[in-house]
Order: structure tokens, then C-alpha cells, then sequence
């Protein structure tokens, strides 16, 4: 019966499935927040059938719920229909209200079109009214252009009426100002070239300009005759008024003649007579400017204009008549130049052209609204080096002459003694120094351009030769001993090597601030790589003679050495003050070091390179020495402890730079001493060690060293003077600690002499790492030193 039912539902309630996507789905299901299953997009109609009827017995109520399913499909059918029915009467509704809207638009273009109709009449209309104005403005307009030009044209005819009249009767004040109105007149003319009168008209105003041109230059040459005034000044000085307001480039035709005739006589006399054209006559042309301007000033300067700026034209033209001669004068004189003649022609020229710019140049400055550099020429002035620049290619004559002084000077640097020498520098050096400056600015006053960089070329060159001599004064290589002579000669240059490398630096400083842009790029060049070829040479300078040093006071030292090595260190029988070779060091050390202190007051970093090269090679020196000093005894090596701390209070105290002795040496010197006394004193506790038992001695040596090496080890009992039997002993004890360590080894030479030893040692000592302080406690406790 439940499938009847079911069968008979399904026939009744067939409608078609639709599907919706799932994000629509979605969107309903938050929109309605339903909680009906039958609404879920995960909807399963078993799981729903089993949740109605979970029983069999539930079964018997199928029938009414058909019955509310089919009535609750009725309501959503019927509720569908109502909505269809609701939309389409809206949709209805919308369709009728556009085509409302469509024909109320077309209805308003309709109304915009009559306007456009209508305003388009309206102006048709305007246009129509106003035609007959307009007519009207046109023929005002030509009627009143045609009597402006009529009366210009009227005004141009009397004008230059005017001016034929008064040119005539040369009263050229008035002359100007008519110019000055024909001028303006014929600017509104330029269009009407086209009408033939009016070009016959502006042909004739022209060409009577033309005449009066002319007019006025035969005034100015019959003013000056021969160069001399002869003229009224009030002519000729209103003629100017006449020549300023010409246009064209009568005035510059005017100054340039002016100029011409002035010059004509200073050209007769220098450029024709080979007597007075060499460069030895130089400061007599410019006197006879001098007395040409004077002229000027006094008689002819009221006639021109200030704004002509005559005198300076008239100096310009003479220095571009001067340059000329001068290039010839120098060409005839180049291959026999008079280099003295040639500085002081040049001297001489540069002063003039000084003298012009402080009379011309600096007044344009000022009128230029510009502040003007008192004493120096400007750069922009048309006076600078207008002249002095010719000079410029035979210079190298200049260069050359100061090639030979230098090489004289050098010579008597190389024969005089340093010894001689009282500061901490060689007065040579500052000497060099000081020519230099001076040749530097005195150069840079003729030309800071290529001359300029020739002669820092030639002064790096002889900075080479300079440095070649500091080091051929050196003491020789070979040399195993030192004076205290040869100690101040080998500081004295190594403090001038200093010098000329800090002076170096600041003339470089110099030198790229005076010469020219252009050349900048060279000198930046060339001053890099001398000044490497400098450094080099300080560098190498200062090695090379602090290693003399060293080697030449541990050479002083070597009798100290031979007497250490010759005590019977085995047979000492008691400890007493320190040893006499000690004493011998003390003294021969102090007497080299206060020379070496002394001649280094003013440079202490060299003073403390010296102390630690010293110091790191002697007591290397020393440490091998003992190893030299063989048998020594228990006894011995308490004597050589109390030296070795006497040594430490001697090297301490060689390295203050007061010889007072007050001050404290630098940490990194009492680092290496301290680290140089240390392994003697480690090696001098292992000797100092009984051998019995043996395993103190084998566990000293271990700790102090960390090195398991046989023959090290042994080296250790030879050098306490152990027998055969008595070391063969001690070395099986510890052959089997350093087989228990695992790190036997056959050799090594950690304490050997020479360089071979001081490596060994260095990496034995840092080896022993952080087991030294504690075992070195536990060790120095066990131990009852005897002193004396």
C-alpha cells in the first residue's frame, strides 16, 4: 500500500527540476536564511523519508502526510502564479512608461531645434542691420591710416630737409635729434617699399644719411692731423652725437680709425727698427701706451662718449699689435733665448697687462654689478694674459734652466755631510722644499697650462733623485755594527723621508688648485703615480733603516752575547745580583737607544716601530742564546731567571720616549716583551725542574710546551747536562705519557736556534691554550726559588 501511494504522489506531483549553479544557490540561501531541509542544496530524500518515518510503524501515518505535502505544493504553485501574474502586470507598467519617455525626449528635441532655427534667423537678421556699419568702420579705419601715413610721409619730406640744411652748416646737435626722429619714421615706412614714390623717398633719406656719414669722417680727419688735435672740440665731440645714432657700424668705424691713426706711429717705431723690437725694449712700448693714454685722458677723452669705452679699444688694438711682435721677437730668439731676458720681459709684460685691468677690467666688473678681486686680475677680463700668452711655448727654456739649477743643487746636497746637520730633518730637504714653493708660484704667475704641469713634471723627477740620495746615505747593508754616528744619520733620514711625504701631500694640495681645467686631468695623473713612487720610497726607506737599526745595535750587543755564552752556567753554585752581561747590554742599549730617542722626539711612531722590531728580534736572539749555554743547572737557570727579569725591566724601560724615564711604553710593545720574556722563563722552569721523580719533569715540560716531540724533549735534558742513563730515564717516562696522549711525534725543532726555533716555540706556547695559567699556579707553588 505505501508503494501505491507513492506511485499515485508522483503521478500528481511531476513538475520539471530546475537547477540552479551553486554560488545562486548560495546567494538564495543567505538571503531567505531558511531552515526548511527541503530548501538545502544538499537535500537527500531518503535521509529525509527515514527522518519522518524512523519506524515501521510510522508507515501507517503516510496517508496524511501525502495529503499535507500536496496541499503545501497547491500553496507554492499558487504563490508562483501570483508572482508571474505580478511581474508581468510591472513589466507592462515599465514598457508603457519608457515609450512615454521616448516620445517626451523626442518631444524636447523637437523644442531645441526651433530655437537653433530661430537664433539662426535672429543673427541672419544682426548680420543684415549691421552690414552697412561695418562698411562704415572699414572706410574710417583706411581713411585714418591713409592721413597718418600722409602726414609720417609729410614729416619724413621736412625732416630730412631739416637735415641736408643742417649738415650743410655742420650744427650737428640738431643733426642728432633729426636723425634720432628720420630714424623712428622710416621703421613705419619698411611695408610701403612697394609704392615707388615712397622707395624713391627712403632711397634719398638714405643715401643723405650716407653723406652725412662721410661728412663727419673727413671732420674727424681733418681734427687730427698727423694723430695731433687740430680741430674744435665741441665739433666733433656733437659729431659723436651724429655717429651714435647712425645706424650701421659707423661708430665702429669711427673707433677703429681713431685706433688705427694712433697706433700708426707705434708701429713705425717698434715693428720697423729691429733696434728697439727685441724682447729687451718690451717695458718701452708700454711706455709709450702709457704716454698715449695720458694724451688721451688730458685732450681726447671729452669728445667720445663714455659708453664707447675708446681707450679700452685703443688698448686692446695695442696689445693685439703688441702679441704680434712679441710672437715674431720670440721666434727670432728661440734657439739663443736669454731665459732671464725672456722672465723679465715676461714680468714686465704681466704687470702691464695688470695695470690695464685694474683701469678697465674691474670697472666692467662693477658695472656689471660684480665685486671686483683687489690685485688680481680677473679671468674674465679681456686683458687677462692678452699678451703673456705668447709666451707660453718658450717657457720650456724656462723649465730647462731651473732642470740645471736643481741638478747644480743636488750635486751640492750629495757632497755636504749629514752629520753636519742640526735638527731632526736634513736642511736639504726643506731647502728643496722651499725652492720648490717658490719656483711653483713664481711659475703659476707666467702660466698655469702646460708650462705649468712641465715643471711639476721636472720636480717629480727630481723628488726621484732626491730619494736615490736619501738612500745612498744610508749606512751599508753589510755593516754589523753601528756608531752612534751612523744610528743619527739613519734616523735623521728616515725622518726626512717623512717630511718630504707629508710636504708632498700638501704641495700636491696646491698644485691641483693652480693650474687650468683643461690640464687637470694630466696633473691628477702624474700626481698619483709620483706620489706612490714616493710612498714606496718612504716606505721602503723606513724599513730598510729601522732594520738597519736593529741589526746594527744587536751587532753592538754581540760581546754581551759571546760573555753570556762563555759563563760556566753548569758550576754556578750560588744565585747572586744579575749577571755582568746584563749589565753590558744595559749600558751599550742605552746609549744607542737615547741617540735614536733623541733624533726621533718630534716623529715617536718611528721610535715605536724601532722598539718593537727591537725588541721582538733580540729577545728571540736571546731565548736561542740560552739554548747555547749548555749544561746549565738548577742553580744556572735561577741566575738566568733573575737576568731574564732584569732584561724585562731594561727593554720596559728602553721604550719611554722621555728620558727621564717617566711615561709608560704602549701596550702592544709590553705585549710583545712580555710574550718574548715568557718563553724564556717556560723554557728556563723546565731546566730549573729536578729530574727526579721524573714524572715532574715530563709533566712541567707539558704543560709549559704542549709538545710531545723526542727530540725536543731531549734537547730540554741536554740542555740541563743530564746523562745518557739519566735521560734515558726521563725520556721513557715521557714516551709513554705521550703515547698515552696518542700524539707522539719522532722530531721537531721548537727548539732549535734561529728562525726555525722562534716559530716552533710561538706555536707551542699557543698551543698550551687554557691549561697554562692553572697548571703554571699549581707548578710555581711547588717550587722554592733562592735569591741572593
Amino acid at each position: 500500500m505505501v508503494d501505491v501511494a507513492g506511485d499515485h504522489f508522483e503521478e500528481e506531483t511531476k513538475h520539471e527540476t530546475i537547477r540552479l549553479s551553486p554560488e545562486l544557490d548560495h546567494a538564495i540561501s543567505s538571503i531567505l536564511e531558511t531552515k526548511d531541509p527541503l530548501d538545502s542544496s544538499t537535500f537527500d530524500p531518503v535521509e529525509y523519508i527515514n527522518l519522518m518515518f524512523p519506524t515501521e510503524e510510522e508507515l501507517n501515518a503516510v496517508d496524511p502526510v501525502l495529503l499535507k505535502l500536496r496541499r503545501k505544493i497547491n500553496a507554492m504553485d499558487k504563490e508562483m502564479r501570483e508572482l508571474v501574474r505580478s511581474q508581468t502586470d510591472a513589466g507592462d507598467r515599465g514598457h508603457k512608461e519608457v515609450e512615454e519617455t521616448q516620445a517626451a525626449i523626442k518631444e524636447l528635441f523637437n523644442s531645441i531645434k526651433q530655437i537653433k532655427e530661430q537664433a539662426a534667423a535672429s543673427e541672419q537678421m544682426v548680420q543684415e542691420i549691421t552690414r552697412d556699419i561695418k562698411s562704415l568702420d572699414h572706410a574710417k579705419k583706411n581713411l585714418t591710416s591713409s592721413v597718418t601715413v600722409l602726414r609720417r610721409l609729410q614729416m619724413l619730406v621736412s625732416a630730412a630737409e631739416q637735415l641736408r640744411v643742417m649738415a650743410g652748416v655742420k650744427q650737428y646737435m640738431e643733426v642728432a635729434q633729426l636723425v634720432q626722429v628720420i630714424n623712428q619714421l622710416l621703421a613705419h615706412f619698411k611695408s610701403y617699399r612697394g609704392v615707388s614714390q615712397i622707395a624713391t623717398l627712403l632711397d634719398n633719406v638714405i643715401q643723405l644719411q650716407q653723406d652725412i656719414r662721410k661728412q663727419l669722417f673727413r671732420d674727424f680727419e681733418g681734427g687730427f692731423v698727423g694723430g695731433s688735435l687740430r680741430s674744435q672740440i665741441g665739433l666733433l665731440s656733437d659729431a659723436c652725437l651724429v655717429i651714435n645714432v647712425l645706424e650701421g657700424d659707423a661708430r665702429k668705424g669711427l673707433v677703429d680709425w681713431y685706433c688705427d691713426i694712433h697706433l700708426k706711429d707705434y708701429r713705425n717705431i717698434f715693428r720697423m727698427n729691429p733696434e728697439v723690437a727685441g724682447l729687451g725694449d718690451v717695458s718701452r712700448r708700454y711706455a709709450w701706451l702709457k704716454r698715449l693714454l695720458k694724451t688721451y685722458d688730458e685732450e681726447h677723452a671729452v669728445i667720445f662718449p663714455p659708453e664707447w669705452k675708446v681707450a679700452e679699444m685703443l688698448c686692446d688694438a695695442f696689445c693685439q699689435d703688441t702679441r704680434r711682435d712679441l710672437s715674431d721677437a720670440l721666434v727670432k730668439a728661440d734657439h739663443s733665448m736669454d731665459v732671464k731676458l725672456m722672465l723679465q720681459a715676461l714680468q714686465t709684460t704681466m704687470d702691464f697687462e695688470g695695470k690695464l685691468d685694474k683701469r678697465f677690467g674691474k670697472r666692467n666688473l662693477e658695472e656689471e654689478g660684480l665685486a671686483p678681486e683687489d690685485g688680481q686680475p680677473s679671468k674674465t677680463s679681456k686683458f687677462y694674459k692678452i699678451i703673456s700668452s705668447v709666451f707660453d711655448p718658450y717657457l720650456r727654456h724656462y723649465i730647462e734652466m731651473e732642470d740645471k739649477s736643481l741638478g747644480t743643487i743636488m750635486d751640492q746636497y750629495r757632497a755636504r755631510p749629514i752629520l753636519q746637520e742640526d735638527e731632526a730633518v736634513l736642511s736639504s730637504s726643506t731647502d728643496l722644499f722651499y725652492l720648490y714653493r717658490q719656483t711653483l708660484v713664481q711659475c703659476a704667475k707666467f702660466s698655469t697650462k702646460k708650462p705649468f704641469l712641465d715643471l711639476v713634471r721636472l720636480f717629480a723627477k727630481w723628488l726621484k733623485q732626491y730619494a736615490d740620495l736619501l738612500s745612498s746615505k744610508l749606512p751599508k747593508e753589510d755593516k754589523k755594527t753601528l756608531t752612534e754616528d751612523d744610528i743619527r744619520t739613519i734616523c735623521l733620514i728616515i725622518n726626512t723621508g717623512d717630511y718630504c711625504t707629508s710636504t708632498t701631500s700638501q704641495l700636491e694640495e696646491k698644485l691641483a688648485e693652480k693650474i687650468d681645467e683643461e690640464f687637470r686631468p694630466l696633473m691628477d695623473s702624474l700626481l698619483r703615480n709620483r706620489c706612490k713612487c714616493v710612498f714606496a720610497f718612504v716606505f721602503s726607506v723606513s724599513t730598510a733603516g729601522i732594520k738597519m737599526l736593529v741589526h746594527g745595535i744587536e751587532g753592538s750587543l754581540e760581546p754581551a752575547m759571546m760573555a753570556m755564552a762563555k759563563r760556566p752556567w753548569g758550576t754556578l753554585e750560588a744565585v747572586g745580583d744579575q749577571s755582568e752581561y746584563v749589565t753590558m747590554i744595559a749600558q751599550s742599549l742605552m746609549s744607542s737607544v737615547a741617540v735614536i730617542r733623541r733624533t726621533f722626539a718630534s716623529n715617536t711612531k718611528y721610535f715605536r716601530t724601532f722598539c718593537d722590531k727591537f725588541a721582538e728580534s733580540f729577545l728571540a736572539r736571546y731565548y736561542n742564546n740560552i739554548t747555547r749555554c749548555k749544561p746549565i743547572s738548577e742553580v744556572g737557570a735561577e741566575q738566568m731567571l733573575l737576568d731574564t727579569q732584569a732584561m724585562k725591566n731594561i727593554f720596559t724601560q728602553m721604550a719611554n720616549i722621555n728620558s727621564d724615564g717617566r711615561g709608560h711604553p704602549p701596550a702592544i710593545y709590553l705585549k710583545i716583551v712580555s710574550k718574548a720574556i715568557t718563553k724564556v722563563e717556560q723554557l728556563l722552569k723546565v731546566v730549573l725542574r729536578p729530574y727526579q721523580p721524573v714524572e715532574g719533569i715530563v709533566e712541567t715540560y707539558l704543560l709549559l710546551f704542549s709538545d710531545h716531540s723526542v727530540t725536543n724533549f731531549q734537547k730540554v735534558l741536554e740542555l740541563k747536562g743530564l746523562k745518557r742513563a739519566e735521560q734515558q730515564t726521563v725520556m721513557e717516562a715521557f714516551q709513554r705519557r705521550a703515547a698515552s696522549d696518542g700524539a707522539i711525534t719522532g722530531s721537531a725543532d721548537s727548539l732549535s736556534g734561529g728562525t726555525n726555533a722562534k716559530t716552533a716555540l710561538n706555536q707551542s706556547t699557543a698551543a698550551t691554550g687554557g691549561k697554562l695559567e692553572s697548571g703554571f699556579r699549581k707548578f710555581v707553588a711547588g717550587m722554592n726559588i733562592k735569591r741572593n
